[in-house]
C-alpha cells in the first residue's frame, strides 16, 4: 500500500486565473475531506491519479449589516483512480461528489454579477490505510461585475469554460447541501465500476453499491 507517484489533475494553470484588480471581492477556502471505498470494493494497493474540479450549483444575493453578500453553494467532484490486488480487477476507479457553501462579500457595490470564476490553488492527496484516503483541495472564487456605463472594463476571466460559471438565478433548493447526511449519486460510466452512490456523514464520503 502506496501513495508515491499520484497523478494529480485540476489544478488551474497561472496563465487562466482571473485578472483580479486590487480590493476584487473574492473568497478562498481549504478543505480536507476523507474518502472512503468500503466492500465488497476492492482495497486500494496504489493511487494512480486523483482528479478534482469544482461546479458552481447556485447563488444567492442576501443583504447584510456590512452589505451585500453572494452566497455560493457548488460541489467539489473527485476522480480516484487506484490499482488494486485483486487480479481479476486490477485497476479501479471511484466518483465522489462533495457539496460547499460560502459566501463572497460584496459590500455596497451596486454592480451585477454576471460571472463566477474559480481557481483550484492546489490539490494534495495522502493514503491513510488501504480503504481510506484524504484529499485536500484550496480553492479560491471571485465574480465578475457588470460595469457601468463610461467606467473602464473589470479584466475579464480567462479561465476555462469548465472553471468559470455563468450567474445562476437562485431558483434551486438549496436543502440539498444542508443535511448532513445525504446520498450522492456518481455519475460513473467506469465499465469497471458501474454505476455508484456516494454517501456522506459528518464530511466523511463513501462510495458503494
Amino acid at each position: 500500500m502506496t501513495d508515491k507517484l499520484i497523478e494529480v489533475s485540476g489544478i488551474t494553470p497561472e496563465a487562466h486565473f482571473p485578472k483580479c484588480p486590487p480590493n476584487h471581492p473574492h473568497t478562498q477556502f481549504c478543505e480536507t475531506d476523507k474518502l472512503y471505498i468500503p466492500c465488497p470494493n476492492p482495497s486500494i494497493h496504489e493511487i494512480l491519479e486523483v482528479c478534482v474540479s469544482v461546479v458552481v450549483c447556485s447563488n444567492k444575493e442576501i443583504c447584510t449589516p456590512i452589505g451585500r453578500k453572494l452566497v455560493i453553494n457548488g460541489k467539489k467532484q473527485i476522480k480516484v483512480k487506484f490499482s488494486t490486488n485483486d487480479p481479476c480487477q486490477p485497476f479501479h476507479c471511484a466518483h465522489f461528489e462533495v457539496p460547499f457553501c460560502t459566501f463572497i462579500v460584496l459590500g455596497d457595490s451596486k454592480q451585477e454579477v454576471v460571472q463566477i470564476c474559480t481557481v483550484v490553488e492546489d490539490i494534495a492527496v495522502k493514503l491513510l490505510d488501504c480503504r481510506c484516503l484524504s484529499v485536500t483541495s484550496i480553492i479560491f472564487l471571485c465574480p465578475i461585475l457588470k460595469q457601468e456605463p463610461n467606467c473602464p472594463p473589470c479584466p475579464p476571466c480567462s479561465g476555462h469554460s469548465d472553471s468559470c460559471q455563468q450567474h445562476i438565478p437562485y431558483n434551486h433548493c438549496s436543502s440539498h447541501y444542508q443535511s448532513t447526511t445525504k446520498k450522492y449519486h456518481s455519475g460513473s460510466n467506469c465499465s469497471v465500476c458501474g454505476p455508484e452512490e456516494v454517501i456522506m456523514t459528518d464530511r466523511h464520503y463513501y462510495y458503494g453499491k
